[in-house]
């Protein structure tokens, strides 16, 4: 039965019913207008009846269904679905074939300030948007995504010397400098810190493994000496390595232990509190953040070994070229400052003394 138009008696609203190929349809038309509404039923008969001949048509699925489909896919972190939530409340329902270029470019002011640089675009836009696509691509639901990437100009790698991460020790709480000490000692990055378990360190061999890194490969930290003692002097050897106690009652009975992990995967967002109040006191450059000390690890890195091959291997880079960028960053003469902050013996070769774990 073709698909006919009708006004139901209680509203007063136009309604398109009727059967076509064996799907039943009844659904308020979007228009009160006679034609208009007659109009937008012959063009629903047609495409219902081209998907059964033809098969379903690329792109006219919801964007919102393939983002649905893609988080539940795979296991996605918190913050990439927020970052998709974000996406979908400001772009609304549209159909894939619509989630192109000139979309994004309209998300980017809609969602964006003018100040924002290039990067912020690409994370919060183009990457979900084009993940997306092309998991819809893989289904079959769409064709292909091609987006222009803007190029951003490579910003300044903000580091630490000793002398100042000594400084931020000092400054840091007591329950935070086991950790800071921990993601420059190891250049670990902030989730793959609080998520480690004391089943992957070893503290004889002087040795930890991530097993949830960005690159979705294991990688081992090799632990120099004050790293070691730090982990040592922790009171405890089961769950989670680094945890945080809440402030003790008024009673003077301890607050709960809990790990930082329960607070999710947040770009170092999991001490800001108290990482914003260590370098005031230290008085260090506020705008440095926590990943900045794998920043640290890494220039270091470089100034004792001289070699970029083994800080990709030991870092969980994917390739050399991302390193390059942490070579000769480091003023000459800080090379024995390392080493005393690291532990290395005096008179050692620190790249000696690694390779010989």
């Amino acid at each position: 039965m073709p698909l006919t138009v009708g006004r139901r008696k209680s509203t007063g609203a136009l309604t398109i019913t009727g059967t076509v190929a064996g799907q039943r349809i009844r659904r308020r038309a979007q228009s009160n207008d006679p034609k208009l509404a007659a109009e937008e039923a012959a063009a629903l008969e047609t495409e219902i009846l081209r998907t059964e001949w033809h098969g379903e048509r690329r792109g006219v699925r919801s964007f919102a269904e393939a983002a649905l489909s893609y988080i539940e896919s795979e296991p996605r972190s918190e913050n990439h679905k927020a970052r998709i939530k974000r996406l979908l409340l400001a772009m609304g329902d549209i159909p894939l074939a619509a989630a192109d270029q000139t979309k994004a470019v309209e998300l980017k002011r809609k969602m964006l300030r003018p100040q924002h640089a290039p990067g912020t675009y690409v994370r919060a836009i183009l990457m979900p948007m084009r993940a997306i696509l092309h998991h819809a691509h893989e289904l079959g639901w769409c064709d292909a995504p091609h987006f222009v990437v803007p190029t951003e100009p490579q910003g300044r790698t903000r580091y630490l010397l000793p002398a100042e991460v000594d400084r931020l020790l000092v400054a840091a709480a007591p329950h935070l400098r086991p950790l800071l000490t921990f993601l420059v000692g190891t250049g670990a990055r902030m989730a793959e810190a609080i998520e480690l378990d004391w089943d992957d360190v070893d503290l004889a061999g002087a040795r930890a493994i991530f097993w949830r890194t960005k690159g979705g490969k294991r990688r081992i930290a090799y632990l120099p000496l004050n790293v070691t003692v730090a982990l040592t002097n922790l009171p405890h050897r089961e769950g989670a390595v680094f945890r945080w106690e809440t402030r003790r009652k008024k009673d003077g009975t301890t607050g709960r232990v809990t790990s930082y992990a329960d607070r999710g995967r947040r770009y170092g967002g999991q001490i800001k509190t108290g990482w914003a109040g260590a370098l005031r006191r230290a008085k260090l450059d506020c705008d440095l953040t926590p990943h900045d000390l794998r920043h640290t690890w890494a220039i270091w890195h470089y100034a004792l070994h001289r070699d970029l091959l083994r800080l990709k291997i030991e870092g969980g880079w994917s390739s050399v070229a991302l390193v390059e960028r942490y070579a000769h960053l480091m003023p000459v003469g800080q090379t024995k400052e390392i080493n005393r902050f690291l532990g290395h013996q005096a008179g050692t070769d620190a790249a000696a003394e690694a390779v010989t774990r």
